[in-house]
């Protein structure tokens, strides 16, 4: 009777020395975010080594621009109000357009993201299903594929091929929100299947990209992850405190409801995630009704786990921003990197030069910030 008690109290000391492991792993890989101290942008600008590349061209002026990728030592930026991609050298300088909106066997209409796939230009695009309408680095027509079974929202480039969602909250056909398919265009898997809920669909950018692969969020979940050919790798999580998901979140029928009260409780978003070897990235959003909502740049340095909390701008926001090996780069409307110069006196003073010849009304400008903590 003895040894079995012995055994009985072993079992349970195990059983409890298992769940504090587990917690302590699962404290290790969480992030949170209300033990952050956040410091202003313009204190983190001038903290660091900078470089800006203001998009010179007199042939286009770009206005909507909704998405930005580093290939080959270029730039390339999608803008949707034009429904194109620009493509720019290292320097800034304007080089050609990719793509075009209109009915012809050569155009889209409603595209939605692009990628660069080694020679390529790749637009993803929505009408009767999906299409993938591919260009040359310069701007010439090479194939198109077609996807009738549905109508993706967003993709990324994998080593395997690509990963479609469906950015949807409502249950699809086939009941996975993630579709990978190889390069020719062929269905690999369906996974990560959807949880059926009353709310809003959110037009979102799901993916991420870095050196070490492509990465996926989603809103209203505070988990992100690494993308393999079939499934998702759990990286990092964040509990925002006050603003994390309530778990009555969805209880109603009514998604007009839903919205209202994850609104009136607080949330968070993670709009952009994206990793090097040494560091994370995360854009992310604070709101709760009635107040403005709040944004933040997130750096983490993976190996010694130190981080660097970064309020975004409230008036003089960049538009679109994401990490490339130790650079963080955004991209500026003209206006507002004049009106941040203007409200900081002597934030660009080594690049005076630059921003003299910035006209109002010109091109987007390219600032990168290099990553060193």
């Amino acid at each position: 009777m003895i040894s079995n008690l012995k055994m009985r109290l072993l079992a349970v000391n195990l059983i409890l020395f298992c769940l504090v492991s587990c917690d302590s792993a699962k404290e290790e890989n969480t992030i949170l975010f209300d033990e952050l101290e956040p410091e202003e942008f313009n204190t983190f600008l001038s903290s660091t080594e900078l470089e800006i590349i203001p998009l010179a061209t007199d042939e286009v002026v770009i206005g909507d621009f909704s998405m930005v990728r580093s290939a080959d030592n270029e730039y390339f930026v999608f803008s949707g109000q034009e429904g194109k991609a620009h493509r720019f050298a290292s320097s800034g300088h304007f080089l050609n357009t990719i793509g075009q909106i209109g009915d012809g066997p050569t155009e889209y209409r409603s595209p939605s993201g692009f990628v660069v796939s080694g020679d390529s230009l790749v637009i993803l695009s929505q009408s009767k299903g999906s299409f993938l309408s591919f260009y040359s680095k310069t701007g010439e027509f090479i194939k198109s594929m077609h996807f009738e079974e549905s109508t993706y929202e967003s993709f990324e480039l994998t080593e395997y091929g690509y990963v479609f969602s469906t950015g949807g909250n409502s249950v699809f056909e086939n009941n996975h929100n993630l579709h990978s398919r190889d390069f020719k265009g062929n269905l690999i898997s369906e996974f990560y299947p959807i949880v059926d809920r009353k709310m809003f669909s959110m037009g979102l950018n799901n993916f991420g990209r870095g050196e070490c692969g492509a990465f996926y969020f989603e809103p209203f979940n505070n988990q992100v992850y690494k993308i393999e050919q079939d499934s998702l790798i759990p990286t990092h999580k964040f509990d925002f405190g006050d603003f994390n998901m309530k778990e009555n979140a969805f209880e109603s029928e009514d998604s007009y409801e839903n919205f209202q009260k994850i609104m009136n409780n607080g949330t968070a978003f993670i709009l952009a995630y994206a990793e090097s070897e040494d560091y994370a990235y995360f854009n992310i959003m604070l709101q709760k009704n009635p107040d403005k909502p709040k944004a933040f740049h997130l750096l983490l340095n993976k190996k010694t786990g130190a981080s660097k909390l970064i309020k975004s701008l409230e008036e003089t926001a960049p538009a679109f921003q994401f990490m490339d090996g130790d650079r963080l780069l955004f991209l500026f409307h003209a206006g507002d990197i004049l009106n941040l110069t203007k409200e900081n006196p002597g934030l660009f003073d080594k690049y005076q030069s630059v921003i003299d010849g910035i006209k109002q009304d010109a091109n987007p400008i390219i600032v990168i910030a290099k990553i060193d903590f």
